[in-house]
């Protein structure tokens, strides 16, 4: 057998090793609330170091995430951003077994050092204040924002007053931030990683404390692999680091 000949075997050998080895690699998809977005972006990388297994994240507004899978039927795992989406969740059939993950409380957010000058919900009001929601349809945020407003009674004043709607909390808060509005309603946590934004003390707003939740969905080809990471998200030490570095309060 010439040259030649050998090194092309030795060159279709590795590539078949390849090959093999990049089938073999497992990987997890994640439907991932937003508001929890910057932790999990780490949290993904460590479990990758420390298992080889790859967790794919697709972000948006829990209740958008919700009707793409009740479509898709397919996916590992849902990471909700309240209890209330797990609930539809479980109610459609499509969770194995959910826990509870982090506490998050809605937050009236102003661009930092207010210049608005906004002091209460009423003041988003104002003529010259551009006031952001989530979709209550979409988001749980905005969900959360027209459930605390209809029980305070300023829903029917302050829907009129609303600037613009958008899909998520990190839409929201990215608005703040470009200063494209002035106010908005968004997660205490999320706040936490904008240097570009204040937040307004609301006391009511603290009764509408939420839980993000994580559970393994039904339609998981790989429930022992989603099993584990669910407990490697939720007890992990490496993983509660990462939490507590990015302000966030584990359940």
């Amino acid at each position: 057998m010439g040259k030649s000949c050998i090194i092309a075997l030795f060159i279709l050998f590795f590539l078949m090793v390849g090959c093999k080895k990049k089938q073999e690699q497992k990987s997890l998809l994640l439907y991932c609330a937003a508001v929890v977005k910057p932790v999990l972006e780490e949290v993904v990388k460590v479990y990758y170091k420390e298992t080889g297994i790859q967790i794919d994240l697709q972000y948006g507004g829990s209740g958008t995430l919700l009707a793409n899978l009740r479509i898709a039927k397919q996916g590992d795992l849902y990471l909700s951003a309240d209890a209330s989406y797990m609930q539809q969740a479980i109610k459609y059939n499509l969770i194995k077994e959910s826990k509870p993950l982090v506490a998050i409380t809605p937050v009236l957010a102003v661009v930092v050092n207010n210049p608005k000058q906004i002091k209460n919900i009423k003041d988003v009001c104002t003529e010259g204040v551009r006031f952001g929601i989530a979709n209550p349809d979409a988001a749980s945020i905005g969900s959360v924002t027209k459930n605390m407003l209809v029980a305070s009674g300023d829903w029917d004043t302050v829907k009129n007053c609303i600037y613009v709607q958008m899909p998520t909390v990190s839409d929201v808060s990215n608005a703040l931030k470009l200063k494209t509005i002035d106010v908005g309603v968004i997660w205490d946590v999320t706040a936490n990683q904008y240097k570009e934004i204040d937040t307004v003390k609301i006391d009511f707003f603290n009764e509408f404390k939420e839980y993000a939740t994580v559970g393994v969905l039904k339609s998981s080809k790989q429930e022992k692999e989603a099993l584990e990471f669910m407990s490697f998200l939720l007890h992990n030490a490496k993983s509660k680091r990462v939490f507590k570095k990015l302000g966030y309060n584990m359940y």
